[in-house]
């Protein structure tokens, strides 16, 4: 065999040796060669070799290896791999050859893309044998480099998913083999790798990326150095590889997967793309890393915790977008991973922006959570998913809607799931009661809330008996909120179902009067119409159906309306009628939702019958709270569908035997409620009920005995009189063996009300055992506490007095013909003893606590009757009661409250009783203000509706309690009579009054302002009638004098002026053209008898209550109140910085924010008065927010010298009687610290600063908005020029009608120094970066290339700066290097300061920073001299032998026009150069000051053309400047003393006017002085 197969050999190497023309030859010879080599094995015998010598030879020819047929070459290829195979590890050829062989080897495997080809087994023969025996290494020994990148560009181009898993592992293993050999790897091998990663690529198949991942995932440490070169490249954009193409993004998601070591050192760059201002790019890392962090079993790695947690802050991200985005891929990360580490940290984090501003943002969370929670039940807490759904309060009703369609969708799959017992019971039970409260919303119409809890709720599938335990479950967290909005909606079902019914009884009749039919029939359509949302389309659609005449709708209608009714045929019936019907039918959706309310589907008789087993389930396990979940359940029901308890009678009284006290109490509230309509299957079933029922009046608890009274006159037919009878005799029989006191005392006072006939029979009795034997009961010694007693440790003995008080109360109260009913004198007597004492007499012993138990139980007492009883309630009984709001105890004093606030909100009670309120509390400090104001307002707008109510219903409008401005006339009269309330004819003392003015001032901010607690603006039309009954109030009881104590008219007149005095600070402006006399309470007050001339309560003889001193004194306690609530400002600021740059803030908030942080008032001229209280009153002056708005509109985009929005108040022109009078206002210097203050955070529009937070300390990091407090500075330096009015006024207009027409016009010009004729006429350029107008400022400034400072940090100064020459540096021009940009910017130091040690710099560009240089990478652009010391040795002189008006003469005379057009240059350039703080101090000496102007771009050199241009100039303003003083001044300079005693005035420092005496630069010191005066004018 070995003998022929060399033989074979031998002739085919020597047929080779010549290669036959034929192709069908040389392939047929190539087949035999390559058969006879792959038998021999490697290392041979040296016979073997020896004979393949020839074949050796033969394939060594040019011929064979470049020929150029495909198949030829596969063959040629596959016999080359052999005999490599067989000499291996020795070359079998030499190295030229080995390069033609290799050639040809790489070339075959570009036919490896064809799997149908016949040559495909050959080509992976090659591709086998080239991995196996590490060919490819001799490659790299040939420096065949391009040939490797062509193999290697080869099998990423025809691997593919459709290749076995062989095919990539052998392309791998010859990649890996290559890369670990290589000593230097080719930047292009790693190139290729990285080309086929990503998702995106086209060209590119999922093989190929798969093959790159796994190679990279091999050899990481040595692609590392090259990978991580090409993603810092790409990351940091210098461009190296861009014409490969390679997304990056998509190259790091990939090695995320499969190599993350590497990306450990490009961690930082990624994070800065997540800082960077470029949104686009901002946007992307966002999804990367959201992809990233969403790979389903890959963690977070420790070195991305970083990353994740910058990801995790992109949620406050100030780009809607960004934020969107993000909490997308946060969804998607714990879907994919649910019990990921990071889960809680996510969770947090996207319920924190639950809250967001932006509606989209805030629907999207509500979407991810609930996504999530549908997802995996476990992954959302339930306090989250609680949290997240009171977005169905929110502001958008997109997010309401939104939110409450997620609810119901989680809520129907959490059913679902408990059903099969996959989740918990308790899981969903809080989200009905969230729904429910929608019902409060005015946006969610009962209707729609119906619609969801009937229908959407439950899915239709669920079982009755999972329903039922949904219901308890649910019932068992509802609060009275809910359960009272589930009340309402079976409310509205109760009536429709009756209102139908009637209808449909009214079809079925006959009359021969049709008329009457159809009349009755529309009163049905309109009951009917006003259920719904719309009633007008409702009513349509009822005539409509009214006209159907298909007997089957008719059918299924009446069906449905059947009590007995199972839930199942409730749905399918109703399916039946929408069949019927149809889709298209225009009654379709109306009758889907008619069907819906009007049957009962969601509680019918199966569920009372689920019902009440489940009640006797739960008390068999022993569940207290289901127990109770159950009663209330039943409770709702037989309140609102009695006829469904119909059936259920021996449940019912099986229950009621049971040995609980909750089902005994729940089933005879039931029976209570429901007993008329069952009352004859009850009596039917057993006559034992009424014996059970008996028994719980006499031994049960108090609610148990009030349902049982209550009960049995249900169930009886005569309404309980026989029954009761029995029953009233056996009880007062009782109650001197004093068992069960409790029990009967209140089964007694239920009888009173329900049956008051049988009460009244033995009714002394009742009383005097309560008076005598309860009432008068003593403690004994012993039993009375002498120390400080807790509100919770009442006795017995108090328990059974109010029990008692309690009884009298309810005899009082019956339910008829309650005014008939005689001696209530006596019980209102008793009453006001125990207020009075805490006891019925003074000589009854008990402790504190009883005494304040007593006098709330007997001030409740009060309250109830005076629904009926109110005109038997003496003054003193109503003040004793007003008092308990003013009770030692907190508890007291609350629960009064409540009960009061309770009362007329249900309108039980008279409104008069709010005076409570205003009595609990002394002045703003205390901590029942707020609670109280709350509560009054809330009171306020009840009356308010009320009172609407009745105008539309026609009512007589004389009705007080409506009017909640009647209070008034209640509210005088009892803070007069209050014992807190000196006599304003014997105290002086204006803080014994606080309490006074506080009660006043908040009742009647609230009247007229609500919740706002100032006016500003146009007073608002619909005060306009409250403020006229509240002047007319005032005024009716200034002209009465007091029923009650004549010696207190005097202390209730001087109340009504001090409440004038605060109506007219409330609303100074409106307009009164009449007072009305209002018709007082007869109990309060009576009119005064006295003559014509006798002017007793005239308004000029006023107290000195009212005077402007005490007035002032109440002022200033209310703005001490507003300082407090200031620190709401930093907040606002928040809001404005929130709503920078990409977002501005709305002129609406803005001006909010504005009031909130210095509202003040306006008031008229007056003369400047030196006492404190004036000083007090000019604090309330309210800046113009007009002018602000102005102000802000001028100044946006000058942010180069102004970088703040001046705040200023300004003079205001009233007419007043055809004159134009100039109101000013005049603040006091020695009490500018008192002047409230504000910070406005100004957004520069230049460039955003995405990094400020991380520099805090740095004006660079905040330089988009930049904080001023203007008022102190600004506001004294203006308001102190008023004795300069008359010279400046006609000056000062014509500088403003100049300044309007030339605001926003650009000046492009630069202000210099002027020096002396003898120094050098070097100019200091501060350029002034006025724009040209509204729309050329937007554009320049949105066109201007940004500025980006090191995200890593500032770099360092080379060379620092002495300290001792920092403040020299001012004046000077430098370069300051921006590292991000790669390049300086230039500007000039404006100014120094020594305690920061930091300069402020204005650059060419307009932007102000206030950096530390030493800091900071720099350098001085001209530093051949320091403008500082030039200034220091070139003083500037003016001659004191021309005065001012020789000056302004010479000017004028040489060149007037020019003269003018120099000035109001200077006037618009001193606008724009207002300094940047209010609070900066500089010298207010005109003559030192010598300013030019000259274009931007002009040579600063000595010899500048400018000059005679400047020198005009400089004489024009000086003449402005000293126009300002008299016109007698001396022609002379002012002397040094009038500048300090100006200086002084101005509030800033005194300095000499020397230039070598200060080192700061003030050239800008008449800009500055223009500046206030245009203000002061515009």
């Amino acid at each position: 065999m070995a003998q022929q197969l060399r033989q074979q050999l031998e002739e085919v190497g020597s047929k080779l040796e010549s290669p036959p023309a034929s192709k069908d030859a040389l392939i047929k010879l190539l087949k035999k060669a390559a058969n006879c080599l792959s038998e021999i094995e490697q290392s041979p015998e040296p016979s073997v070799s020896d004979s393949m010598q020839s074949c050796l030879n033969a394939f060594a020819q040019k011929e064979l290896l470049t020929h150029q047929d495909r198949d030829v070459k596969v063959l040629v290829a596959t016999c080359v791999c052999e005999i490599t195979r067989i000499t291996a590890p020795d070359a079998p050829y030499s190295d030229d050859v080995l390069r033609d062989i290799f050639h040809l080897i790489v070339g075959t495997f570009a036919g490896l893309g064809d799997i149908d080809s016949p040559s495909y087994e050959r080509r992976v023969v090659i591709l086998e044998t080239v991995a196996k025996y590490r060919s490819c290494v001799v490659m790299l020994d040939l420096e065949c480099n391009d040939l490797i990148l062509e193999m290697l560009k080869t099998f990423v181009s025809v691997i593919s998913d459709g290749h076995p898993q062989n095919i990539l592992t052998l392309m791998q293993t010859i990649i890996t083999l290559i890369l670990d050999e290589s000593e230097e790897l080719q930047e292009n091998l790693v190139v290729i790798l990285l080309s086929v990663l990503g998702r995106k690529r086209n060209g590119c198949s999922m093989a190929a990326r798969r093959l790159a991942m796994n190679v990279i995932e091999r050899c990481a440490g040595k692609l590392e150095p090259f990978i991580k070169q090409f993603l810092v490249s790409s990351l940091s954009g210098d461009g190296n590889y861009l014409n490969y193409s390679i997304d990056h993004h998509e190259v790091i998601y990939d090695l995320y997967q499969c190599a993350p070591q590497i990306l450990a050192r490009i961690i930082p760059y990624v994070t800065g793309e997540l800082l960077t201002d470029k949104l686009d790019i901002r946007l992307k890392a966002v999804q990367l890393l959201g992809e990233l962090f969403s790979l389903p079993e890959v963690p977070v790695s420790e070195a991305f915790q970083p990353v994740f947690d910058e990801f995790l802050k992109r949620l406050t991200d100030r780009v809607v977008e960004v934020r969107l985005s993000v909490i997308d891929h946060l969804k998607n990360c714990l879907i994919t991973n649910p019990e990921r580490p990071e889960a809680p940290q996510i969770i947090k984090a996207l319920s924190d922006r639950v809250l967001d501003y932006d509606e989209n943002v805030r629907q999207k969370v509500v979407a991810a959570v609930y996504d999530l929670a549908c997802h995996s039940f476990k992954v959302i807490p339930i306090e989250t998913a609680s949290f997240v759904a009171e977005r169905l309060r929110d502001k958008s009703l997109n997010v309401k809607k939104y939110t409450m369609e997620r609810l119901v969708d989680l809520h129907r799959l959490y059913c679902s799931k408990s059903s099969d017992g996959s989740t918990n019971l308790d899981d969903c039970k809080w989200i009905p009661g969230k729904i429910l409260r929608c019902l409060y919303d005015r946006d969610f119409r009962l209707e729609a809330v119906e619609l969801i809890i009937c229908g959407s709720l439950f899915p239709p599938e669920l079982s009755l008996k999972n329903r039922v335990k949904h219901w308890v479950s649910i019932f068992s967290v509802l609060d009275k909120f809910e359960i009272k909005a589930i009340e309402q909606i079976l409310l509205q079902k109760q009536r429709l179902q009756q209102e139908m019914q009637k209808y449909l009884s009214l079809r079925q009749t006959y009359q021969e009067d049709a008329s009457e039919l159809h009349r009755r029939i529309f009163v049905c359509f309109k009951s009917m119409s006003r259920l719904f949302n719309d009633p007008m389309k409702a009513e349509a659609n009822f005539q409509f159906l009214n006209q159907l005449k298909d007997a089957n709708i008719w059918k299924i209608l009446t069906t449905l309306l059947d009590p007995s009714i199972s839930l199942q045929e409730s749905w399918s019936r109703r399916d039946e009628l929408l069949k019927i019907l149809g889709e298209k039918h225009p009654l379709y959706d109306f009758m889907n939702t008619l069907t819906l309310k009007c049957s009962y589907i969601l509680f019918n008789k199966e569920f009372v019958k689920e019902i009440l087993s489940e009640a006797d389930a739960q008390h068999s396990a022993g569940k207290t709270k289901l127990i109770s979940s159950c009663m209330n359940v039943l409770t709702v029901i037989s309140g609102y569908s009695p006829l469904l308890l119909a059936g259920c009678e021996e449940d019912i009284l099986l229950l009621l035997k049971v040995d609980n006290e909750l089902i005994k109490e729940g089933i005879a509230h039931v029976l209570a409620k429901a007993g008329g309509s069952i009352r004859e299957q009850l009596t039917m079933t057993s006559s034992s009920v009424e014996l059970l029922l008996e028994r719980l009046c006499l031994e049960g608890t108090r609610k148990q005995a009030k349902y049982s009274v209550q009960a049995l006159a249900a169930i009886t037919k005569d309404d309980g009189l026989k029954s009761l009878s029995v029953l009233y005799k056996r009880l007062v029989d009782m109650l001197a063996e004093k068992t069960h006191l409790p029990s009967i005392l209140q089964s007694l006072g239920c009888i009173a009300q329900i049956a008051l006939p049988i009460f009244e029979t033995r009714e002394d009795e009742i009383t005097e055992f309560i008076t005598s034997k309860i009432l008068q009961n003593s403690n004994k010694a012993d039993e009375v506490s002498l120390d400080n007693t807790q509100w919770n440790e009442i006795s017995e003995l108090c328990l059974m007095k109010v029990f008692g008080i309690k009884t009298l109360v309810k005899s009082y109260m019956p339910a008829r013909d309650a005014h008939m009913r005689p001696g209530i004198e006596k019980l209102l007597e008793i009453l006001q003893k125990i207020l009075s004492y805490g006891e019925i007499s003074d000589e009854i012993r008990s402790s504190d606590v009883d005494k304040a138990r007593m006098r709330l139980a007997s001030a409740k007492a009060v309250l109830r009757l005076s629904r009926y009883w109110d005109q038997k309630i003496t003054t003193s009984l109503f003040y004793l009661t007003l008092r308990i709001s003013q009770d030692a105890y907190a508890e007291s004093k609350k629960s009064f409250l409540n009960k009061v606030h309770q009362y007329i909100k249900e309108r039980l009670l008279d409104a008069k009783y709010a005076c409570a309120f205003l009595l609990s509390f002394n002045d703003f400090h205390c901590p029942e203000y707020e609670e109280c104001k709350q509560s009054l307002l809330e009171l306020v707008h009840i009356c308010r509706q009320f009172k609407m109510r009745q105008l539309s219903a026609q009512s007589d409008l004389n009705t007080t309690p409506a009017y909640p401005e009647y209070i008034l006339a209640y509210m005088v009269h009892a803070l007069a009579h209050d014992p807190s309330c000196p006599n304003i004819d014997e105290c002086v003392d204006v803080q014994a009054f606080e309490p006074i003015y506080w009660r006043l001032h908040l009742f009647l901010s609230l009247l007229l302002h609500g919740d706002n607690g100032s006016q500003s603006g146009a007073f608002p039309i619909q005060r306009k009638e409250s403020y006229n009954i509240i002047l007319s109030i005032f005024h009716s009881v200034k002209s009465a004098s007091d029923a009650v104590d004549e010696t207190k008219s005097t202390t209730i007149h001087a109340i009504c002026e001090l409440g004038l005095s605060i109506l007219k600070r409330l609303v100074p402006d409106v307009q009164v053209s009449g007072i009305d006399v209002v018709p007082l309470p007869s109990m309060l007050f009576k009119a005064i008898d006295s003559s014509p001339n006798d002017s007793m309560t005239d308004d000029n003889k006023r107290t000195w209550l009212s005077s402007d001193s005490a007035l002032a004194h109440f002022e200033a306690l209310r703005l001490k109140n507003k300082k407090m609530g200031d620190s709401a400002v930093a907040e606002d600021g928040m809001i404005i910085e929130e709503n920078g740059d990409d977002n501005e803030v709305p002129l609406g908030k803005m001006m909010e924010i504005l009031r909130n942080q210095g509202a003040k008032k306006k008031k008229k001229k007056k003369q400047v008065k030196k006492d404190m209280f004036d000083d007090l009153e000019t604090i309330d002056s309210e800046f113009d927010i007009l002018g602000v708005v102005r102000e802000i509109n001028l100044d946006n985009f000058e942010q180069a010298q102004d970088a703040a929005a001046i705040v200023t108040d300004q003079s205001r022109s009233e007419k007043v009687d055809g004159k134009i009078n100039t109101v000013k206002e005049i603040s006091s210097p020695k009490r500018k610290q008192d002047v409230i203050g504000f910070e406005v955070l100004v957004p520069t529009p230049k460039r955003k600063r995405s990094i400020s937070t991380s520099r805090p300390n740095s004006s660079k990091g905040s330089k988009g908005n930049i904080k001023i407090s203007p008022l102190h500075s600004l506001l004294e330096r203006s308001l102190f020029e008023e004795d300069k009015a008359e010279t400046k006024t006609d000056l000062l207009l014509s500088y403003a009608s100049d300044i309007s027409s030339k605001k926003g016009r650009k000046v492009s010009n630069e202000v210099h120094v002027k020096k002396d004729a003898d120094s050098s006429s070097e100019k200091l350029a501060l350029p002034d970066n006025r724009k040209k107008g509204d729309q050329s400022r937007s554009s320049t400034s949105s066109t201007k290339k940004r500025k980006r400072r090191s995200i890593a940090g500032l770099e360092k100064c080379t060379s620092l700066i002495d300290q001792s020459n920092e403040s020299e540096l001012v004046g000077s021009r430098i370069k300051i290097w921006w590292p991000l940009d790669k390049r300086f910017y230039q500007g000039v130091v404006q100014s120094y300061d020594p305690e920061n040690k930091k300069h402020t710099i204005l650059y060419d560009d307009g932007d102000v920073e206030l950096l530390l240089l030493s800091k900071e990478k720099w350098q001085i652009i001209d530093n051949s001299h320091s403008p500082a010391k030039q200034l220091k040795s070139h003083p500037p002189s003016v001659s004191k032998d021309i005065s001012p008006e020789s000056v302004n003469n010479k000017n004028n005379h040489s060149d007037p026009g020019k003269n003018k057009e120099s000035r109001n240059k200077e006037l618009d350039r001193s606008s724009s150069k207002a300094k940047k703080k209010g609070s900066t101090k500089k010298k207010a000496e005109e003559s030192s000051k010598l300013v030019s102007v000259s274009n931007t771009n002009a040579d600063p050199s000595p010899g500048s053309n400018d000059e005679s241009e400047d020198t005009d100039i400089l004489q024009s303003e000086f003449n402005d400047a000293k126009s300002d003083g008299p016109k007698d001044e001396a022609a002379s300079p002012t002397s040094e003393t009038e500048e300090k005693t100006k200086a002084e005035e101005l509030g800033v420092e005194d300095r000499s006017p020397k230039f070598s005496d200060t080192k700061d630069n003030s050239d800008d010191e008449p800009i500055n002085v223009w500046r206030l005066r245009a203000m002061k004018t515009t």
